[in-house]
């Protein structure tokens, strides 16, 4: 079998740095970036419409500011507390694959069909999630001093 291309969304390469500390919601021009995370209030952030289009888009969360706070990081059109899945048309639930490697904690996780992912209270200044797609999926990779430091939701 050919490796086939399945996408050429560009991305910056992780080459421009924002903060966030607000509700948000990312779009195909926010592929490529480094969103630094405050904590000091909790809010939520939402990925951009899966699609074929945006197959390679990529963005990277590094918490910069620790606080007792979660941050949800959400498939396209749910709150904070997820939904059911209805294939994109009005969100994107149960579409999220996570991953998480904890430095200090053999209980990592993994998990699919999941609506998004959080950044937890008691996260500490550079635990980090990168998300990437695929176009019909989002792998979501988090790299955290804790498992306790972050968690997928599914509502």
């Amino acid at each position: 079998m050919a490796n086939a291309k399945i996408g050429s969304h560009p991305s910056y390469a992780y080459s421009f740095v924002e903060q966030v500390s607000a509700k948000r919601q990312l779009g195909r021009g926010d592929s490529g970036k480094v969103f630094m995370v405050d904590q000091s209030s909790a809010f939520t952030i939402n990925l951009p419409k899966l699609s074929a289009d945006i197959a390679g888009f990529q963005v990277r969360f590094v918490v910069q500011t620790a606080d007792s706070n979660d941050v949800h990081i959400m498939a396209w059109g749910l709150s904070s507390s997820g939904g059911t899945g209805d294939s994109g048309v009005t969100n994107d639930g149960d579409t999220v694959i996570y991953k998480d490697i904890a430095f200090s904690d053999t209980g990592a996780d993994t998990a699919s069909s999941q609506d998004g992912v959080i950044l937890k209270s008691g996260a500490v200044v550079g635990d980090s999630m990168d998300i990437f797609t695929d176009g019909s999926s989002w792998y979501a990779s988090a790299f955290i001093s804790d498992a306790a430091h972050g968690d997928d939701i599914d509502g």
